[in-house]
């Protein structure tokens, strides 16, 4: 898409990506919750509970989605002038937003029950759909919109393939009428899990949303192509936060040691998005060039430090799966400070893509440092807890 928009556009379609990004994360606060939920009641054998679950939460989420879907097509317009963005676009934001949810809860479901081929499947099937279907609506003369639409289609088409391997489970959650006592502790979950991941979402992508109305369009459009680098490093290691969550969880239920796979998730990610982060510090033209192409001369300059900034909220979303599979939910307050920082910052010292990125990479760097102080905090409190024993 970088080769075939102008910059300017191709800034309007990371800034729609950047929504649907901060949706998707904001709503991984479904998958997450749903994740280690389902990984409890699994890890007990307590398939009543996970029944009951299943049938509660997803009533309440498609319910929730479809409010949400109604009020984004309702107001696409306002909303459009408001972010300087498409109308057809935002339009389609609210179906994306209703598909994306649903698809969470479902890979959940999938984490939770160690059901990672599927999960993989499933995201490999998104992927392709919207490379696909994106490129071929751009290529008949769509634009911003078809690009977009490409991207609306595959996340509908993922949601169905993840529906097959969950259609047995979903069947018999249907019927469940078991009562769980657990069901205030799920919502009281559900909640905190929101704030944590609504603060992670936010921190991560609202320089991307915010860069379209803060710098000129050709700036926009080199910070872009920064944004587009950074999602590499700060995807890529994706699935082993989802390894974690899971893992995490399981052992915390079965009252095992969850610092080993803390410890190799963290070494994991250093070495595979820390070389990236390392190659676009080392060689930032080359990278540039393969990546988005020569049209974005200024990226370059701009991609070093945004992929350090990338590589610790990487590592900082492996914190979050750990702390969120552990029951430790207050480290929301940490993030929510982090996010009201950031945008501070951004919406009064930035003046240019450099300054932007400085804000992002100091944020990112000191958030990392004080979820490395909690964990520290809460191990010697462990510790000091069994010493007393």
């Amino acid at each position: 898409m970088a080769r075939l928009l102008r910059p300017e556009d191709y800034a309007v379609l990371v800034a729609l990506f950047g929504i649907l990004i901060l949706e998707s994360i904001s709503s991984q606060v479904i998958q997450s919750a749903t994740a280690k939920l389902a990984a409890q009641y699994r890890a007990v054998g307590d398939q009543a509970a996970l029944h009951a679950f299943v049938r509660r939460w997803s009533t309440r989420t498609v319910m929730a989605l479809a409010a949400l879907a109604i009020a984004v097509v309702a107001f696409a317009g306002p909303l459009a002038v408001g972010l300087s963005l498409p109308a057809f676009a935002v339009g389609l934001l609210g179906v994306s937003l209703f598909f994306a949810g649903s698809l969470t809860f479902a890979l959940g479901l999938l984490q939770g029950l160690a059901r990672f081929s599927w999960m993989g499947s499933v995201l490999i099937v998104q992927a392709g759909t919207r490379l696909l279907v994106g490129i071929a609506l751009v290529l008949l003369g769509l634009g911003v919109n078809g690009a977009f639409a490409g991207a609306t289609a595959a996340v509908g088409v993922s949601l169905l393939v993840a529906i097959v391997p969950l259609a047995a489970l979903l069947s018999a959650a249907r019927g469940a009428t078991h009562e769980v006592e657990l069901g205030a502790a799920e919502t009281r979950f559900f909640a905190l899990a929101a704030v944590v991941l609504l603060a992670y979402a936010a921190l991560t992508n609202i320089d991307a949303v915010l860069a379209r109305s803060l710098l000129p369009p050709d700036d926009a459009g080199a910070y872009a192509g920064a944004v587009t680098l950074g999602k590499i490093v700060l995807f890529a290691p994706i699935a082993i936060g989802y390894l974690l969550l899971e893992r995490t969880s399981r052992a915390h239920a079965r009252g095992e040691d969850t610092d080993r796979a803390l410890g190799l998730a963290l070494a994991f990610v250093l070495a595979t998005s820390g070389l990236v982060a390392v190659a676009y510090l080392l060689a930032p033209v080359l990278v540039v060039g393969v990546v988005i192409g020569s049209q974005y001369p200024a990226t370059a300059a701009l991609v070093g430090p945004y992929g350090i900034a990338a590589l610790a909220n990487a590592l900082l979303s492996l914190w979050i799966n750990y702390f969120i599979g552990r029951g430790q939910m207050r480290v929301g307050v940490l993030l929510a400070i982090a996010v009201l920082v950031e945008v501070g910052l951004l919406e009064t010292v930035v003046t240019d893509p450099t300054s932007m990125v400085r804000v992002v990479l100091v944020v990112a760097l000191a958030t990392q440092a004080a979820a490395v102080a909690t964990f520290v905090l809460g191990l010697r409190g462990r510790r000091t807890a069994t010493a007393g024993r």
